[in-house]
This record gives structure tokens, C-alpha cells and sequence, in this order.
């Protein structure tokens, strides 16, 4: 397993976070981390309202989300990632969608392997029959903090390009139109090989949404697996 989560990190670390010697033996190290999610989600909506008939329910979403972050220092460093996730609504059997790339950001990292990072990009969501396709424009704020016991957190506010109908969908972020959180406890395993801090597990956790005016809430399973090099 652990040959396994290294291979994974390893093929993960934005620009290789390596080591090496020019000619004149001087050493230059670049210093960052990576982390892959593999998620299941689930939410319905909360509120009671009185939204179109078409309008969806419940959305179960399934995926994976890769960042990473590299620099020349030990604590500050750019940022990038994509998450990617498909699945239904229930109520409507439409096939929906979720992604989003975020290559333009800046992580801070702090402890072993703790860090909060901020990146922005481009993205898409929609679910065929139920809710309108339209770009995204995300502003997604990731926390994750410990080592065996590690807290995961994120939250993704998204101003909503090409469906009227999906704008000020947000009730309390007033800047954006969609947003999605989730806070969640990984129950794992934290080792040090050769001196790179890295961790897996299973974790669990709340889901919320705020979308098409509604609030949102579930639950979120998954996997993940982080590495960093050595601070």
C-alpha cells in the first residue's frame, strides 16, 4: 500500500519537487506538496420552495480532485489543481456533471504537512433535463491540517456564466452566485520515508451547497492521499 500511495504522490507533485546538482555542485531545491481526493457526494435540497417542477432534488456526485503547489520556499507556494465529478439526479434520472480547473493560485503551508491554499479558474456544471448547463468561474479556498487524524475543508464560491435562471443562486455569499463546501475527519495513517511527510485514509464529512436559490446538504466519503517534501 505504501509503494502504491507514494507512486500516486509522486506522479501528482507539480514540477517533480526535486533535487539536483549543476556544475559547480551547487544544489537548488524546490519545495511543495501534493494531495488526490477520490469523493462520493450526496446532497438534497433543504429548503421547501417554490422552484420549477423540473428543477432537481437530490445530486449524487463521484470524482476525483488533484492539486498540488510548488515553490522555492519552505512555506509559500503557486497553486494549482482540478477537480473533476459525474453522477445523476435522483429525481429526474439527468446525467450531471461538475469540473472545474484552477491553475492560478498560492498555498501557505504550515506544521509537517498542513497547509491552505486559494486558486481560481474555469469550470462547467449542469444535469441534463434538470438543471441548465453554464461556465463557472471559481474561487475555491482547500484546508487540510494534522497528520493520523487530518481535518479536510473546502469551500468554492462560483460566479455563474450562460443561465440566467442559476444566477444569485447563493443566498449568503452575495459576491457569487453558487456555492460549495465541505468539512470532513480523515482517519488514517501518517509516515516519513526518507523524510517526506505523507499521509492516506478514509475520511467522512458534511456536504452544503447553495444553488438555484436553495440550500443543499448531505454527506461526502472518500479517500485521499497527500505527500510534501521535507521543510
Amino acid at each position: 500500500m505504501r509503494a502504491c500511495h507514494r507512486a500516486a504522490c509522486v506522479l501528482v507533485l507539480l514540477a517533480g519537487c526535486a533535487r539536483w546538482s549543476d556544475k559547480r555542485d551547487m544544489v537548488y531545491k524546490l519545495q511543495g506538496g501534493a494531495f488526490m481526493h477520490y469523493e462520493l457526494t450526496g446532497v438534497t435540497r433543504a429548503d421547501h420552495l417554490d422552484t420549477p417542477a423540473a428543477a432537481p432534488r437530490d445530486l449524487v456526485l463521484a470524482g476525483a480532485r488533484l492539486h498540488g503547489f510548488v515553490g522555492g520556499g519552505k512555506t509559500i507556494g503557486l497553486h494549482g489543481g482540478i477537480d473533476l465529478a459525474a453522477g445523476s439526479t435522483l429525481r429526474g434520472a439527468g446525467f450531471a456533471y461538475d469540473v472545474a480547473l484552477l491553475p492560478l493560485g498560492i498555498a501557505v503551508r504550515f506544521g509537517r504537512s498542513s497547509f491552505v491554499a486559494l486558486g481560481t479558474g474555469v469550470g462547467a456544471m449542469g444535469a441534463v433535463g434538470t438543471l441548465d448547463d453554464a461556465v463557472t468561474l471559481p474561487v475555491e479556498a482547500t484546508l487540510e491540517a494534522g497528520k493520523g487524524i487530518r481535518v479536510l475543508a473546502r469551500a468554492r464560491a462560483s460566479y455563474v456564466a450562460g443561465a440566467a435562471g442559476r444566477h444569485d443562486g447563493a443566498r449568503n455569499v452575495p459576491f457569487a452566485d453558487e456555492l460549495d463546501a465541505m468539512l470532513a475527519l480523515r482517519i488514517g495513517h501518517h509516515y516519513e520515508d526518507y523524510g517526506y511527510p505523507s499521509g492516506n485514509g478514509y475520511f467522512v464529512g458534511v456536504a452544503y451547497r447553495e444553488l438555484l436559490d436553495s440550500r443543499w446538504i448531505g454527506a461526502t466519503i472518500g479517500y485521499s492521499i497527500d505527500l510534501g517534501t521535507p521543510r
